[in-house]
Parts: structure tokens; C-alpha cells; sequence
């Protein structure tokens, strides 16, 4: 169902004839479903703009209405005063209460742009109203732009003064043939002196579309699978993307001198930059400061708008002293070496290397030069160090607790856990193409063995589905012990499980894991974790805001310990005893996984490293 202009009543529900009603449309989704989808647009506007990064909000009055509720009206006397003056919430003006309107839940929030160079955030009030009727009601959502004249109003927002979405629900009775209806309609307030143009409609039919496939969306029963921002808050990480963007993203992309896009690689690495500086500030003490994140706390702070109350900066500054020192970092895969420059740049101690130099290392200053190598990392544990080692070999041995960056290294992203655990460190891990312990390409199963083994333990099985002994088929008890058997023999003799069957189960639906089938790069990063796991971490996921598919990072900064869900954080310590430990259980890791032994792992991993190492070196 498209929106239209027409002339519906709808235009009697605004206040007053200033009010000029652009587009309508009809809709089957209820209330609840336009409340969910406006209360989402006003938190995320860069779903409607793509100028936009995200909105701060200010002040909420919350959904339940309590006591302090202030809709703007109240003045110096309101709960929000203690906001200053241009944080308020402007009022929806008496011509909406004498219209039989009450506002039921009050936002003020501030659109932040994607490039605050060109376009100025801008501060509104969104405003719910609601009017219940004996056949029907009606929900309002009113934007009222912090603008008082339409010069000052930001390229990415409509050149009105305010702005309605309007919700209609029809209530019908039981036995009604009619099925109960919903409309929408989009209104605009124009500025004095101003006429409607064609801009105004565009966006007006662009912001009800997009209401409507959200609400309609909903109605089908559509669930948000990938969601972001589960470690680091949105605004951390985008103040800082912003920051580092304004500092490095032009004078890279104008001296990139590989034939790769440059607009991907730079501002990729920039992401990922901005996401581990955040990472680092709560895992790390003695971190490099950022002049302008301090001035912005100290404005929040003497303005009432910082989040904190006042006792939480000392908290902090505790919380600092108990935290770890900074113990540098390095990037293994590093390569076209921007994410390490950045990282240097913005003083965080580190280096990284790749099996090749490239081309853009030389674009980049001396000092930062000499901390990218071209290093072949072959596992200690696969080939211990020996006189005759080539120079151009490294063990995978670092400095007790450093934090490995392991950003589409492919072969190396399996084995960035277990160089983690053995050299206790902390670790993110950002998969891309999937390789085994051995450097070869396979299809990664989405657990280790060992945790597959432990699943099928775990499954609860139908009696129908348990193995009964067959007794014609001649089994390894049967067999003399004297004679031997081999690997191959022994798994022709011995029972399998059977596959449940339709008729066993007494279903034909599909199970949940036979209606979809993971991808690929899903079981790749399931796989990761799960290898992660079996060495002692207690992996996190985060979705990055990177310009890549291959954007799912894995973060291994804490451990499993003792007691059922016991958690501790890496400490970067262990004895020579500990250090046998963990090399020994990463073989067991590698032999089973694999099912070979380490030497012969090793012998593969070498010939394929140096295979690499021959070739040319490619934009990443």
C-alpha cells in the first residue's frame, strides 16, 4: 500500500490550519508496532539519513510517565532544568492539549552527523501525544527542531519547523465484517513565508516508506539478527572513528599507492583503530590521553549533561589504578601496516609483521618503518627455534601479556587464541577466509571436536534412535587380542549412531539446525570461539562498523576459572611450569584437531608459509 496525497479528515486532527498534511496511507499494524518503530527512528536517524551517525539522547521522560515527568512546560521550575537552556525540551504549544492531545512521553536528543566538518548536529524534541476517541485513537509523534529560522536548519533535516507523524487505529467490534484499519499520515509546520516544495514531499514520501516497511516488517514478525555495540557504546566508538577519521583519513587515501581501493582498506583500519583504543581504555592503565575527549567530559561535566553522577570520576580513577599497565601490542598479519601506524601514531606501544612487505609501508614516517617486519610466523610449538632457524622465521613467542591483533589473517586467525594462551595475553581476532591449524583451506566446522564430542554426550536421544547390537556384524570385542587392527579397521567395526529418521522421531518438520545453514564465515568465527574455549578463554563477540563483510570480531580478555562461570581477567603471568602446561595442551589442541601429529603439522605449515611468503604482496 503506497502513500498518496489526498484530503482525509486527517487534516482535522492537527491543531490549527498552519498545519499542512503531505502524505497518507493506509496500515495493518496496531499502535504498539508504531510506538516500537518511531521510539527506533528517533534513537537511530541514520536509518532514514545516511548523513547521520547516530542521536545522543539528553533526556527521556520514560514510557510509565513518573513523578518528575516534565514535558518542557514547566520552565525553571521543571526537572529538567537542571540541562542547560539549549538541552531543554521545547514544549508541543496548548493549540495540541486544546485539541484533546497529552503528551505521554517526552525525548530530547541531539542527531550527531557523519561529518561534523560539513554539517552541525542539531538538538530536537520529539514529543509522544496520544488522544483516545470512543472508535478510535490517535498517537502523534511531533519533532520540534531547536531551530527558530530556517537558515540555521542542517542540510540532512527538512526545512520546517516541526514535523508530525500522526497514527490513526479505527476500533471495530467483534462481529464487525471490516477488519479494523490503521492510517498514517506525515504533516509539516512551515516556517513563516515558506512554501511547500518538492524536497519536502521527497523526504516526506521517503520517511513514510520507511515507517511503513518497519511496521509492516514487524507485523510479519521480523527479529534484528545482528546487533552491534555490545562491548563498547556506540558514542565511544564513534566520537573516536570521527576523531581518527578527520586525522588520517585523507592524507592516507592521498598517498595510497597500491592498486586496492583505498576508500575500503583506510577507513577499515580506522574502524578497527577506534574500536581497540576504546577496548583498550577498559582493560588498560596508563593509556595515551585524547586531548579532546578530556575537554568534552570536562564540558559535560560542568554542564550537567555527562551521564555520570558526580561521585563516578573518582570511581573511575580507582577503577584505573586497579587495571593492568598497557603491554603494547602486536599485529601478526599486519599487512599493508596502517592499523599499526595509527596505533603508534596515537601513542599506543606496538609493531607488527607479515610473511610480505608491502608497498605502503614506505609512505609511512621512519620510526613507524621500523616496527612493521617482514617475519614468516611458525608456531614454536610446531618448530622449535634452532642455530639453523632462518632469521626471517618467528617463534610466535612475545612479551608476556602482550595483546595480539589478528585482523583477516587467514591462516593465522585459528591459531591467534593459541598463541594467546601461550603467551598470556589477551586478543581480537577478525576472521575472513577460513584455514585450518595447518594453513590449508577447509570449511571450518562451526566447534573443535573435542566440543562436538561433548555435544553428542550431551543429546538426549529417543529409545528408537539408541544402536541395538546387530548379531551377525563382528565387532572389536569379538576379535582375538592378539591380532592387531588398524585405525581404518577399527572404525569399519565399530558401531556408528544411526540419523534419526522421519518416522523414528514420529515429525516430518525440519529441525532448527536443517531449516538454515550457517555460512561459511559463520561456522569459521563459531569455530574461533570454540577454540578459544577449549584453551581457557571466555570469548566475545562484536559486530565492528566496518566497511566489510567480513566484519565479526572475536575477543578473548578474560578467563575461565574455577567455579561454574568463574571469570578472570588475562594477567599476562606464569611460571616455566605453566609455560610447559600450556604448550602441551595446545598440542593436544592442534593433534586432535587435526589428527596428525605436531611435527608433521609443522612440516606443512612451514612449506606453505614460505610458499606465501614468494608471493606478491596485495593491498591488504
Amino acid at each position: 500500500m503506497g502513500f498518496f496525497k489526498v484530503q482525509r479528515p486527517s487534516a482535522s486532527l492537527l491543531p490549527d490550519e498552519i498545519w499542512m498534511t503531505v502524505l497518507e496511507s493506509g496500515c495493518t499494524f496496531p499502535q504498539e508496532i508504531f510506538e516500537r518503530v518511531m521510539l527506533n527512528l528517533i534513537k537511530n536517524p541514520n536509518v532514514t539519513s545516511s548523513h547521520l551517525f547516530r542521536a545522543d539522547v539528553y533526556y527521556d521522560s520514560g514510557p510509565d510517565r513518573p513523578k518528575y515527568f516534565d514535558s518542557g512546560g514547566l520552565g525553571e521550575r521543571g526537572w529538567t532544568r537542571h540541562l542547560k537552556p539549549q538541552y531543554r525540551p521545547r514544549t508541543p504549544g496548548p493549540e495540541w492539549k486544546e485539541k484533546g492531545y497529552e503528551v505521554i512521553r517526552t525525548i530530547v536528543r541531539e542527531m550527531i552527523p557523519r561529518n561534523p566538518q560539513l554539517d552541525r548536529p542539531l538538538v530536537q524534541t520529539c514529543h509522544f501525544l496520544q488522544s483516545v476517541k470512543e472508535d478510535e485513537e490517535i498517537n502523534v509523534v511531533l519533532y520540534v527542531p531547536h531551530v527558530d529560522n530556517i537558515a540555521d536548519m542542517p542540510f540532512y533535516h527538512p526545512t520546517v519547523s516541526q514535523l508530525a507523524f500522526i497514527y490513526t487505529w479505527r476500533y471495530v467490534l467483534p462481529q464487525a465484517i471490516e477488519p479494523a484499519q490503521g492510517w498514517i499520515a506525515i504533516a509539516y509546520r512551515l516556517f513563516d513565508g515558506q512554501d511547500m516544495k518538492k524536497k519536502l514531499e521527497r523526504t516526506a514520501l521517503r520517511l513514510g516508506e520507511t515507517i511503513h516497511k518497519h511496521g509492516q516488517g514487524q507485523l510479519a514478525g521480523y527479529e534484528k539478527r545482528v546487533h552491534l555495540d555490545q562491548i563498547i557504546p556506540q558514542k565511544r566508538y564513534q566520537d573516536t572513528y570521527t576523531r581518527l577519521k578527520a586525522k588520517y583519513g585523507r592524507q592516507l587515501s592521498e598517498k595510497w599507492v597500491e592498486v586496492t581501493d583505498p576508500g575500503k582498506h583506510v577507513f577499515e583500519d580506522i574502524g578497527i583503530a577506534a574500536f581497540l583504543m576504546e577496548l583498550w581504555k577498559d582493560m588498560y592503565s596508563d593509556l595515551p590521553r585524547d586531548d579532546d575527549h578530556e575537554s568534552i567530559v570536562a564540558e559535560e561535566a560542568a554542564t550537567g549533561l555527562s551521564e555520570k553522577v558526580p561521585s563516578e570520576p573518582r570511581q573511575e580513577e580507582e577503577q584505573r589504578k586497579e587495571k593492568p599497565p598497557f603491554p603494547g601490542f602486536v599485529d601478526i598479519g599486519c599487512g599493508n601496516g596502517i592499523l599499526v601506524y595509527i596505533l603508534i601514531a596515537e601513542g599506543y606501544r606496538g609493531w607488527g609483521f607479515d610473511a610480505r612487505q608491502r608497498k605502503t609501508w614506505t609512505i609511512f614516517p621512519p620510526h613507524i618503518q621500523a616496527r612493521l617486519q617482514q617475519r614468516l610466523l611458525v608456531p614454536e610449538v610446531l618448530h622449535p627455534p634452532t642455530q639453523e632457524t632462518p632469521e626471517i622465521y618467528h617463534s610466535g613467542v612475545f612479551e608476556s601479556g602482550t595483546f595480539i591483533v589478528s585482523n583477516h589473517a587467514d591462516e593465522l586467525t585459528p591459531w591467534t587464541p593459541l598463541l594467546a594462551h601461550l603467551n598470556q595475553s589477551a586478543f581480537i581476532a577478525i576472521p575472513c577466509c577460513s584455514h585450518d591449524l595447518s594453513g590449508s583451506r577447509f570449511r571450518a566446522p562451526a566447534v573443535t571436536k573435542t566440543a562436538k564430542q561433548h555435544q553428542i554426550a550431551s543429546e538426549t536421544r529417543l529409545p528408537q534412535q539408541e544402536e541395538t547390537p546387530d548379531a551377525n556384524t563382528t565387532t572389536t570385542t569379538a576379535t582375538d587380542d592378539n591380532t592387531p587392527s588398524n585405525g581404518k579397521d577399527a572404525q569399519a567395526t565399530t558401531s556408528k549412531p544411526c540419523n534419526p529418521q522421519a518416522a523414528e522421531t514420529g515429525t516430518l518438520k525440519k529441525t532448527p539446525g536443517q531449516k538454515s545453514m550457517p555460512s561459511a564465515y559463520a561456522t569459521l568465527c563459531s569455530y574461533i570461539c570454540s577454540l578459544s574455549e577449549e584453551v581457557g578463554y571466555v570469548p566475545e563477540k562484536e559486530v565492528l562498523r566496518i566497511p566489510s563483510t567480513r566484519n565479526q570480531s572475536i575477543i578473548g580478555r578474560r578467563r575461565q576459572s574455577g567455579g561454574e562461570g568463574a571469570r578472570q581477567d588475562i594477567d599476562g603471568e606464569g611460571d616455566g611450569a605453566g609455560k610447559r602446561a600450556r604448550e602441551e595442551e595446545v598440542v593436544g589442541v592442534v593433534e586432535r584437531e587435526l589428527g596428525m601429529s605436531v611435527q608433521t603439522v609443522g612440516g606443512e605449515w612451514i612449506a606453505r608459509a614460505e610458499k606465501l611468503a614468494r608471493k606478491p604482496g596485495s593491498g591488504h
